[in-house]
């Protein structure tokens, strides 16, 4: 009896502080994800709410009398020339709780790569895809709608056709973006006038992300043991745009139709960013295999829930190109809050 006694307490002394440390581990972890998702959402919500409003405006001021109508596509994006994920730096260490561990998993996942770096230290590109409809209506008024869509089925086919990797087939992805604007034409234009338009607008953009995590290598946590993760990376963004533009064009030769403008927004942005199911294994040896270690749950689920709000001002410029029913146009944006310059180009069919 007095034997079993002596191996129980040995077997305590001995594993007992090593479940400790692997439990440790991934509490630590999960608490630096949490911080990293929320200073995630401090920097790239405010170019969400800047690309979601970018490319829904005509450039000429003035459309047409009724029933004058068009369709339109077109395509570009903004540039944030700050960067992101500069606080996962190592000068930033200090602010997480296992940064080594943090780190291992960045380096794992190819966000350390000194290609990556080069970018997202410098630079955040966001896209801008749009196809529109407008009518003239009566009373010098002008109404017009704008969608962007992009559902999982799209999704999975551009994974398949890119890459066999399947690692990747396995990510989530949908965007919607749906705006309306009615304007008025206060100034028609005439010679030597400049046609003046004023407008209120309403636009709507959800984004929904996920990817899993468990794919990855098991980390390295010290001690002879490795930490494997599972679970998967979740991105819900909703955001509300109302907002109000000035606009002015003016005929220069015979095609071309200048224009400049301000839109000014007030936008709220709901954003939800964590690790769903979020899981660990501790393994141990040199050469860690999913499946033949001890699973460990961290204390809290890696998650924030922030809502931002904003009052965004975005200039706008550049020029139409009017050849019959044809519609050439490159329109140059320049937003004050993210100092975020972006550039749309396009076609639109104007009968």
């Amino acid at each position: 009896m007095r034997r079993k006694v002596i191996v129980i307490m040995v077997l305590v002394l001995v594993a007992g502080p090593a479940v400790l440390f692997a439990q440790s581990a991934i509490d630590q972890l999960s608490a630096d994800l949490e911080y990293m998702f929320q200073e995630l959402g401090k920097e790239l919500v405010p170019n969400l709410q800047t690309v979601s409003v970018m490319n829904h405006e005509l450039g000429s001021a003035y459309l047409g009398e009724f029933p004058r109508m068009y369709f339109s596509l077109s395509a570009g994006g903004t540039l944030d020339q700050s960067g992101i994920l500069k606080f996962t730096k190592p000068e930033f260490s200090d602010r997480y709780q296992n940064y080594s561990l943090f780190n291992n998993l960045f380096d794992e996942i190819n966000l350390n790569d000194k290609d990556t770096r080069d970018i997202t230290d410098n630079y955040l590109p966001l896209p801008s895809l749009r196809a529109g409809f407008g009518v003239g209506l009566w009373y010098d008024m002008e109404l017009s709608f704008q969608v962007a869509m992009m559902r999982q089925a799209t999704t999975d086919s551009a994974i398949r056709s890119a890459t066999d990797d399947e690692d990747l087939q396995d990510i989530r992805a949908s965007i919607t973006t749906v705006g309306t604007r009615l304007r008025r034409v206060v100034v028609k234009p005439e010679r030597g006038v400049p046609a003046i338009s004023v407008g209120v607008g309403y636009v709507y953009s959800g984004i929904d992300f996920g990817f899993p995590v468990g794919t990855t290598d098991p980390l390295d946590i010290g001690g002879g043991q490795s930490l494997a993760i599972d679970g998967e990376i979740v991105l819900k963004s909703i955001t509300h745009s109302f907002g109000f533009d000035v606009r002015a064009s003016q005929q220069v030769i015979r095609v071309l139709y200048p224009f400049v403008g301000m839109s000014a927004y007030f936008q709220v942005t709901d954003f939800e960013m964590g690790v769903k199911g979020f899981t660990g294994e501790i393994i141990e040896g040199d050469d860690p295999v999913r499946g033949q270690g001890t699973s460990v749950t961290p204390a809290i689920q890696p998650f924030t829930d922030q809502q931002f709000r904003n009052f965004n001002v975005v200039l706008n410029t550049g020029f139409d190109i009017k050849l019959a029913i044809v519609n050439l146009f490159l329109h140059g944006n320049y937003a004050l809050s993210t100092r975020a310059p972006g550039a749309i180009v396009g076609m639109r069919l104007q009968f």
